[in-house]
């Protein structure tokens, strides 16, 4: 069911509101994904004054396209479009738009919270610093945050630990357990509202609390962690000398050719929640990822360095990525400036966020597919990695 036939938000004043502290649970994130800065404080990210990058269309019908399910069984993609909630879907092929679905009241003009894709946005604008020799991977993170100096998590990680996730430090990502460093983590970006845990201080004052996990030590194995992009996300405001949103649309945004403004959501100190507060429409994302395809290049001009790119696809640390789950799907692969990168052999790589918000990137047959969804269970693995199953079959369905 849609939100509008939930009757969440309907009516003046709506009988039915979202609950502040699980507005991105089911059924209230059927509404609230689409509607973050009327509840959230954002940030804009302007697109600038130049035209918009024009799509030409090239409609194929991709809704009967069959592929094996999870359980081996055939499922189309119309199936999986409804089982996965999805609010909209979007294929390019050589940069045309090839299919466009929306669903849920959502449209063109419509943004959308991406969750954890944002963690592969933010790893991509730091390229950007790297190449200009303004952050550089191999310092410690000290060199551009002091305040991190003898904080017992970040103290002694580097600039490249942050970026792939393989600092060693406690944080448990388990949404369920409220015990979990990641709910005063959400706490700490204003997620959950003043009155939550951690609210006033912020999400940098956090970080630093965070503790060593004394058991490895940095640098041996990638373990998924969202206050790396946090960091990050503070990491890329010493070194520009900007304002997260305001670097994110002078470095990006406003090259790009992008329909509309962006947003970001911040702390109530005005910190980006750089590991999943981007909000943006579906075919602005597809044009950022059209872009990651093209090696950084789209709208006439090179935005992001074509090296970080392939730093992305070839540099990353496969042994790092064994000890995880992601190596018995994908054996040969790796996650590299938080992206993660299949190895497989069309050689795909994607980004992904909780509640069902991809990227899909193809180089093989030249294929950026975006999806964004509102799953009623944040970490639903099994309907994530239908996601996953779909793109890859419509990906390889332009194989020549």
């Amino acid at each position: 069911m849609t939100a509008a036939e939930m009757g969440i938000m309907q009516g003046t004043p709506p009988t039915r509101t979202i609950d502040i502290s699980a507005w991105d649970k089911g059924p209230d994130n059927r509404w609230a994904f689409q509607h973050i800065s009327e509840f959230l404080h954002v940030a804009n990210i302007s697109r600038g004054s130049g035209p918009a990058a024009p799509f030409n269309l090239a409609p194929q019908d991709l809704s009967g396209l069959q592929f094996d399910g999870l359980d081996g069984q055939p499922m189309t993609v119309a199936d999986m479009l409804v089982r996965t909630y999805t609010d909209g879907l979007i294929v390019l092929h050589n940069g045309d738009i090839v299919f466009e679905k929306y669903f849920n009241g959502m449209t063109p003009d419509t943004r959308h919270l991406l969750m954890s894709v944002s963690k592969s946005v933010t790893g991509t604008l730091a390229g950007i610093l790297v190449n200009e020799g303004r952050l550089n991977p191999t310092a410690m993170v000290t060199d551009y945050i002091p305040e991190m100096d003898g904080a017992p998590g970040f103290g002694e990680a580097t600039v490249r630990q942050v970026l792939d996730m393989t600092t060693s430090i406690v944080f448990s990502e388990d949404y369920a357990d409220p015990e979990a460093e990641v709910v005063a983590h959400e706490a700490s970006t204003a997620w959950r509202g003043k009155n939550a845990p951690m609210a006033e201080e912020g999400v940098y004052a956090f970080a630093t609390t965070i503790e060593k996990d004394t058991s490895r030590p940095h640098g041996q194995q990638f373990q998924y962690a969202s206050i790396n992009t946090d960091v990050l996300g503070w990491l890329i405001e010493r070194a520009s000398g900007q304002r997260f949103a305001d670097y994110m649309s002078a470095a990006i945004w406003s090259h790009l050719g992008a329909d509309h403004d962006g947003q970001i959501t911040v702390d109530y100190k005005g910190a980006a929640a750089a590991n999943g507060g981007f909000v943006l429409t579906l075919r602005d994302l597809a044009r950022f990822s059209q872009m990651v395809l093209d090696d950084g290049f789209y709208n006439d001009r090179q935005i992001i360095p074509s090296g970080w790119i392939d730093d992305i696809r070839f540099n990353g640390d496969n042994a790092a990525w064994q000890p995880t789950f992601y190596s018995k799907i994908w054996p040969e692969g790796f996650y590299r400036n938080q992206w993660y990168v299949t190895k497989d052999d069309h050689g795909s790589f994607f980004a992904v966020g909780v509640n069902g918000q991809h990227i899909w990137i193809n180089p093989t047959t030249r294929t950026a597919i975006v999806k964004f969804s509102s799953l009623p269970v944040s970490a639903d693995k099994e309907n994530i990695a239908l996601g996953w199953a779909a793109m890859d079959a419509i990906s390889r369905s332009f194989e020549e």
